[in-house]
Order: structure tokens, then C-alpha cells, then sequence
């Protein structure tokens, strides 16, 4: 059913994301400490802006070098993938012009919100998104080119390294001048150690076995696929984002801080969901090109209820072990062990709902997750602006419980609709029943 290749793959990629996850657990508990809750708030603060501002154009950029790369990975279409990536590239630096002007315009607005070297943490932050549009353009290169793991390495194993390295001997330098800025420029130098070794890659498993052609464009077929994607991968992640931002302006960045380290904690949960998601984006394409819908439902069915088996023991370790695990990143972050809690619902209901995202983000049908995405964003905004005042952080959190419910409920129902697969390992349930 699912080949050597792929198991091998995800195996493989699995041990990345566990090392990904420790790397940056400990890149968060080391600023939380460094840096003090305040000064970490701002610097939570202004990195989930540039995430805001910037993962969008990478998820939809991303989505579609995989989906392409599949499809003209091939002689007679060289010309075409060597016209893809360039202009892939231009989209990703006009994306990240915009981004890098919108930071600086918060930077000048917030003034001394943002602590005293506020400016210059807006300004070097605003670097960040040229850098990881072109690494994320260059991992979907090599994922649709099948090198699953050497896109994941850059990623997943040397920048977390090199970003605990540089603020360690930052930290080391500087001592009590390290500050939140300083940690953004850590941060820029290790996207920057990620870029040239993904350039590497690339040439090394895609461009230098492509033959030589001249480069062919299809920029208009491009945008009309890219702006759904797009639209995709703002609501996705304004919606996991709208809760830290929103207690940063209606409470304060201490408060955004400390729901930041609940939720870094909870991520622990998603590593089989982001693992399975990396694998599933390629065979979708391929399966749903060649009309091969038996042979995805079967595929869908199995890595669903894998995901989900896999998510519910560590979701428990959430629940139960939540106070120690904060208790890493001080004294004061223990307060929000409800919020991890409730948080871990949240990614719980997301991993029982399969892969839906990618499912109608590799059928041309990013429209409909955008629409889902939209009403949970919606969902999630009005119980945080209702909430965070009274409750705080854990109204950020029952915002992102309710929301992820709701909008990943709809997705389901409509990738049933569109191309009568059901993602959710419920449906593994469903055919035993009726077996039974």
C-alpha cells in the first residue's frame, strides 16, 4: 500500500522533527530565561508577526513547487521547472518586501511597547521572511522531487542547531546585553546557514540531473493556483497566531509569553500529523492526477489512523505532566497549565481529522480550505476579543479549541463532497462497523 520509499522516508523524517522539536523546546526555554518574561514577550511578540505576516506566501510557495515539481520533473518539461523556480523566487522576495515594510511600520507605531531596542527587533526581524521564503521554495522543490529527507535537514536539523550555537555564543559575548534583538539576529543567521545548504541540495538532487533548457513561464496559470494557497496559508496562520497577538495588544506581552510556551509545548503533539503531512502532499498529487482515488482512499485511511494512534499518548503526557514541562521555562510560566490542557484538545481534534489541508491543497482545491479556514479564523477571533479580557490566556486557548473544531469538521465533509475521500480515521471505524 504505501512503499518502502515512503516508510523509510517518514521514519527518517520523523527522527528530524524529534529533533527539531527538542532543539527548538530548548531555544524557547533558553530566551524565556535569558531574556526575562518580558523582554521574551517581545521578542515572542515580534517573531509571530513575521510568521503572520510571512508563513502564508511560504505555504502556498511551498505547496506549489511540490505539486509542480511532480508534475515536470521530466526532460520534455525542464524548461518549464527551471521557469517555475525562477519565478517562484520573485514572488517570494515581493512577498517578503512587503512583509519587511509592514514590520517596520509596527516598529515606528509601537515605539517603547516594544521595550527599548524595539526598532531594531522590528528591523532585524524584517530580514527573516527573504530568507525562509527561498529555503521553503527549495524544500517543496526537493519534496516533489522525492528527496523527502534532504529537504527536511536544513530545516528540521541545522538551523535549530546552529540558532542554539550562535545565541549560545551570543549569550556567552554579550551576557547581560543579549537582548530580544540580539535574538532575532540569531535567528537571521541561522535561516541565512539553512539557505546556502539548501542551495546545495537543490543543485546536487534537482537542477544539476534536469537537462539544460531555457526557462518556460506559465506565470499566469501560477498566480491563479498560488492565491488560493495563499489565502490557505494566511487564514492557517492567523488563526494558530490570532491568540498570542491579540493578548499581546489587549493584555500585555508577558501574557503573550507565557501562552507562548504553552503552545510550544503543545506542538509536541503534531509531530506524527507534520511527519504524515510531508509524506502525503507528493502521493495525493500523484494518486489524484492518475484518477487513482481507491488506491488514496486506502492510502488517506491508513496514515489517518496511524496519526491519530500516535497523537494520544502524547497528548496525555500534555495533560499530566504540563506543570513540570513549563516549570522548564520558570517559575512564572506554571500559571498557564490549563491553557496546555486545552490546547492539547485542540491538536487532538485536528490530528482525528486526517490531512485535510493538503488533501484540497493538492486537488486544485485550495478554495474550499480557505473558506473553512476563514470561518474558524472568524470563530477563534470573536471568543478571543470576548474572552482574553476576562480570562486571559485561556481564553486564547478556548478560542483555538472551538475554532480548530469547527473549521476542521467543515474540511472533511467537503473534501467528501469534492472527491468522495474521507480523511479522518473515523472511516476506518465506519468499515468495520459495517463488516462487522
Amino acid at each position: 500500500m504505501i512503499s518502502r520509499k515512503m516508510i523509510l522516508g517518514g521514519i527518517n523524517t520523523m527522527g528530524l522533527k524529534v529533533f527539531n522539536l527538542v532543539a527548538m523546546f530548548a531555544v524557547s526555554v533558553v530566551l524565556a530565561r535569558t531574556l526575562g518574561v518580558e523582554e521574551y514577550g517581545h521578542y515572542v511578540f515580534v517573531f509571530t508577526l513575521v510568521g503572520l505576516l510571512s508563513e502564508p506566501q511560504f505555504i502556498g510557495l511551498r505547496s506549489l513547487a511540490v505539486r509542480h515539481t511532480v508534475l515536470n520533473l521530466t526532460s520534455a518539461t525542464a524548461g518549464r521547472m527551471r521557469g517555475l523556480f525562477r519565478r517562484l523566487w520573485q514572488f517570494s522576495f515581493v512577498g517578503a518586501l512587503i512583509s519587511a515594510v509592514v514590520l517596520v511600520l509596527v516598529a515606528l507605531l509601537m515605539g517603547d511597547g516594544l521595550g527599548e531596542n524595539g526598532f531594531w527587533l522590528c528591523l532585524v526581524g524584517a530580514v527573516l521572511p527573504l530568507l525562509l521564503g527561498i529555503n521553503r521554495i527549495r524544500d517543496g522543490v526537493l519534496r516533489g522531487a522525492g528527496h523527502l529527507v534532504a529537504g527536511q535537514i536544513p530545516k528540521l536539523l541545522l538551523r535549530p542547531l546552529f540558532l542554539l550555537v550562535y545565541i549560545g555564543a551570543a549569550w556567552w559575548i554579550l551576557a547581560q546585553d543579549f537582548s530580544a534583538a540580539w535574538a532575532m539576529f540569531m535567528q537571521v543567521l541561522a535561516a541565512l546557514t539553512a539557505a546556502f545548504v539548501y542551495k546545495y541540495m537543490t543543485q546536487k538532487h534537482v537542477f544539476a540531473e534536469l537537462p539544460k533548457a531555457a526557462p518556460e513561464y506559465e506565470t499566469r496559470k501560477w498566480l491563479r493556483e498560488l492565491f488560493p494557497l495563499v489565502l490557505t496559508g494566511a487564514l492557517l496562520v492567523a488563526d494558530s497566531r490570532v491568540g498570542i497577538l491579540l493578548l499581546g495588544v489587549l493584555e500585555d506581552t508577558a501574557e503573550a509569553s507565557k501562552f507562548h510556551a504553552a503552545f510550544r509545548i503543545a506542538e509536541i503533539i503534531t509531530l506524527a500529523h507534520a511527519v504524515a503531512n510531508l509524506i502525503v502532499e507528493p502521493m495525493i498529487a500523484r494518486h489524484y492526477e492518475a484518477g487513482e482515488m481507491e488506491a488514496l482512499q486506502k492510502k488517506m485511511s491508513l496514515v489517518a489512523g496511524l496519526i491519530f494512534t500516535a497523537t494520544i499518548p502524547v497528548a496525555l503526557i500534555m495533560v499530566f505532566a504540563g506543570e513540570w514541562l513549563l516549570s522548564l521555562f520558570g517559575a512564572e510560566f506554571i500559571s498557564v497549565a490549563p491553557v496546555l490542557v486545552i490546547l492539547a484538545g485542540a491538536h487532538l481534534i485536528d490530528a482525528s481529522m486526517g490531512a485535510v489541508t493538503q488533501m484540497l491543497s493538492m486537488t486544485n482545491n485550495a478554495g474550499e480550505a480557505a473558506r473553512g479556514m476563514m470561518f474558524g479564523l472568524v470563530i477563534n477571533t470573536v471568543i478571543c476579543l470576548v474572552l482574553i479580557p476576562e480570562i486571559g490566556a485561556m481564553g486564547a486557548a478556548w478560542g483555538t479549541l472551538i475554532s480548530t473544531l469547527v473549521y476542521k469538521l467543515y474540511l472533511v465533509w467537503r473534501i467528501h463532497k469534492l472527491t468522495g475521500i474521507w480523511s479522518t480515521p473515523l472511516f476506518l471505524v465506519f468499515k468495520l462497523v459495517r463488516k462487522g
